[in-house]
């Protein structure tokens, strides 16, 4: 009987049957409501399908801020309730374009994720620099600067605000050693101080310092020198191999009547 009976209307899914997990606050998507709107399960789908749970799970699973389908609960009448995990944005890649710079949100897996991620949450998130082109919402970003960059956001994420962190910037060409090839990373404080990380942790060169030494160097330098946010902090400081810090040089103003030195 089930070729008979498995469309009819008392076993077929509504919209309003299907719930799924509470959104974060940095969505302001109705996600539901697109994927329904997307996949078309509105009163298409029964609950007698045997591939019920997993038509669900691949019209969930193809929206951008979906991260994974964790788990499918069906019901009669016909309801179904979806566990999800969503994306998280860790950063936001800075792009020029004809209106101006975009702040594009990014997970941390280098995800792109829909733009209407509310300005307050984007003007903390670390900014990636010297990134050109993107992928569709929803797809990884194939440049791995951007890979790296969102891993070093997501693992300085607990003391980025704590060391007036702004900026990410990728260098704009791979290092090689000993054919292994990397990017190198340098970050931005709010006060100019140049910080020279290195390469991403997953993809360090061989002999390169761990993620937990670099950050224990960087901590201690704005120990003996004061928050890292104004300009009285250091130019530039490396903690690739120990800690080396480079003092701002301060130009002094000609005093009246002192000739002005002629630049060559």
């Amino acid at each position: 009987m089930a070729p008979s009976i498995i469309h009819r209307d008392r076993y077929l899914l509504q919209a309003e049957g299907i719930a799924i997990s509470t959104l974060p606050e940095w969505i302001k998507a109705d996600v539901r409501m697109e994927v329904v709107r997307n996949s078309g399960l509105d009163r298409q789908l029964s609950v007698l399908d045997e591939a019920f749970a997993s038509v669900v799970e691949d019209a969930f699973a193809l929206h951008p801020w979906v991260e994974s389908v964790d788990k499918i609960t069906k019901s009669y009448p016909p309801a179904v309730y979806v566990d999800l995990t969503f994306r998280r944005p860790v950063a936001v890649v800075e792009l020029a374009s004809a209106a101006g710079v975009q702040l594009v949100p990014v997970d941390r897996h280098g995800v792109q994720l829909p733009k209407d991620v509310p300005d307050i949450f984007k003007r903390y998130l670390p900014r990636i620099g010297g990134i050109v082109g993107h992928p569709p919402e929803g797809q990884q970003w194939a440049d791995p600067r951007v890979i790296g960059a969102t891993e070093l956001a997501e693992l300085l994420s607990g003391t980025w605000e704590a060391l007036h962190l702004v900026d990410i910037l990728p260098s704009a060409r791979a290092e090689i050693q000993d054919q292994h090839r990397y990017f190198v990373f340098n970050l931005i404080t709010q006060g100019g101080t140049r910080i020279e990380w290195g390469a991403a942790p997953s993809n360090a060169p061989p002999g390169e310092d761990d993620f937990e030494t670099k950050l224990q160097r960087l901590q201690q330098c704005a120990n003996l020198h004061g928050p890292l946010d104004s300009v009285r902090g250091p130019a530039v400081v490396d903690v690739r191999h120990g800690l080396a810090i480079t003092p701002r040089t301060v130009q002094k103003t000609p005093s009246a009547g002192e000739p002005v030195p002629l630049v060559k």
